[in-house]
């Protein structure tokens, strides 16, 4: 299992990671909305996407691995932070 984890915080669309990475968990921040997360840029497959109330934390039971980047898409929610 590895323990070194990091936390990274997201307030627009774009790359929240430009390299292969491991999503372990999402918590949307102070504003409801879409987060979508894809692998390989704005147009690359589709890994996460959930509609998120303010405050909601989604703990995965194990990680989203993404082989090329993580692409975030931020629809109404003001901030996002990845457990990576």
């Amino acid at each position: 299992m590895n323990d070194n984890l990091n936390a990274l915080t997201i307030t627009t669309t774009g790359t929240a990671v430009a390299d292969r990475t491991r999503v372990r968990s999402v918590y949307c921040g102070s504003t409801a909305g879409t987060v979508v997360l894809r692998d390989g840029g704005a147009s690359g497959t589709v890994k996460f996407n959930l509609v998120m109330a303010s405050g909601q934390t989604c703990d995965l039971p194990g990680s989203i691995v993404f082989e090329i980047d993580c692409h975030a898409t931020l629809t109404t929610a003001n901030s996002v932070m990845l457990v990576i």
